[in-house]
């Protein structure tokens, strides 16, 4: 992977060379940090993402990890036809202790699909994409995020992807932009390599437990307001998952605002489960992001989960800094605490460098 991201770096100056000798074909776009390589002959762009995260939690050692390295793919087709993938390397390269280890290292499929534009503006994906629940899951790439950890809520109950088919679209509701996501998933029976979807992702947490889904239906809706200030969100679920094995329905609220001296958001979902003897999961968190100066963002967030495997509440309060270095660069740090929180999302220090291509 390092070396592939050594040759996309290298085409952005190698492309327009070859162009000036004839090969017009695969001449590029001026590439901008954060946009990608695009190919306008070709209809193709590349691009993706990398951190580097620094996690000094209790109870663990201190560690400096090379957590993703992520390659994006986007082919159009024709003029209603578009192919995407997210290929992601996980855990490459960790250093605590003296020691350097990759055994834990990965390579999972994170997104692979196609799209296809109807005649009505109606887009159909078909393959693995993330799970439309809340705003957090659809836009989780680390440099778009503002934490280095991500809240429980968005992993603790649900799996992150999905692989199926979905309809998604934008229609006019009451004169305003009402979003949706609506899908169905098998991915029992077409995602035959079962990548994890760790149900507690944090670094240091419980990673015992899988969220990947057997099947599941659901649907998203957000609904923008006041020149696109206010987002309000709702989504829905009913699905099984394979540990443990048990039918689920969930349904989650969220909502997004900007002012003008301060940012407000939130997300709150319920699960409820088809086995008595597991019990409802519920919870939610609500982050502020202010501006102190250019480019230069404090970040609080505080989150209440109430989780049934295993079953306790769970209170994580965060501050943070995150600073915009320049478009596509991004630096973090990151205080953690809480109250009965080192199995799910232990307290500590944490930084992160995180970089788009």
């Amino acid at each position: 992977m390092i070396a592939a991201w050594l040759v996309l770096i290298a085409l952005a100056g190698i492309c327009p060379a070859r162009a000036a000798s004839g090969d017009a074909a695969w001449q590029t776009q001026p590439y901008q940090l954060g946009q990608g390589l695009y190919f306008p002959q070709q209809r193709l762009r590349i691009g993706g993402y990398a951190n580097l995260h620094y996690y000094d939690v209790r109870d663990h050692r201190t560690t400096l990890a090379v957590n993703d390295l992520s390659l994006f793919l986007t082919k159009d087709i024709g003029t209603r036809w578009k192919l995407f993938t997210e290929v992601e390397a996980s855990n490459v390269l960790a250093a605590n202790g003296g020691q350097s280890t990759r055994r834990d290292a990965d390579i999972d499929v994170e997104r692979l699909y196609v799209d296809y534009l109807t005649h009505q503006g109606i887009t159909l994906r078909f393959g693995k994409f993330l799970t439309p629940v809340g705003q957090w899951n659809l836009i989780h790439a680390d440099p778009l995020v503002w934490t280095v950890s991500r809240p429980l809520v968005t992993t603790a109950a649900f799996s992150e992807h999905a692989t199926g088919a979905m309809m998604l679209g934008t229609v006019t509701f009451l004169h305003h932009d009402l979003d949706y996501w609506l899908f169905a998933d098998d991915s029992k029976s077409l995602e035959p390599a079962r990548n994890r979807d760790l149900a507690y992702d944090a670094f240091g947490a419980d990673s015992s437990l899988r969220n990947n889904f057997q099947h599941a239906v659901g649907g998203r809706v957000l609904y923008h307001m006041l020149d696109d200030r206010l987002s309000v969100g709702a989504s829905y679920l009913d699905y099984a998952i394979r540990q443990p094995n048990q039918r689920y329905r969930l349904v989650g609220l969220d909502f997004s605002w900007s002012g003008e001296h301060f940012n407000l958001s939130g997300e709150g979902i319920h699960r409820t489960s088809a086995g008595a003897d597991v019990p409802a999961e519920y919870g939610g968190f609500l982050q502020t992001e202010i501006p102190l100066a250019q480019r230069l963002y404090l970040v609080g967030r505080y989150e209440h989960y109430r989780s049934s495997i295993p079953p306790q509440s769970t209170t994580v309060r965060i501050v943070a800094l995150n600073f915009h270095l320049q478009p596509g660069i991004v630096l973090k740090l990151e205080r953690r605490d809480g109250a009965n929180n080192t199995r799910l999302s232990p307290s500590g220090w944490l930084a992160a460098v995180a970089v788009l291509f």
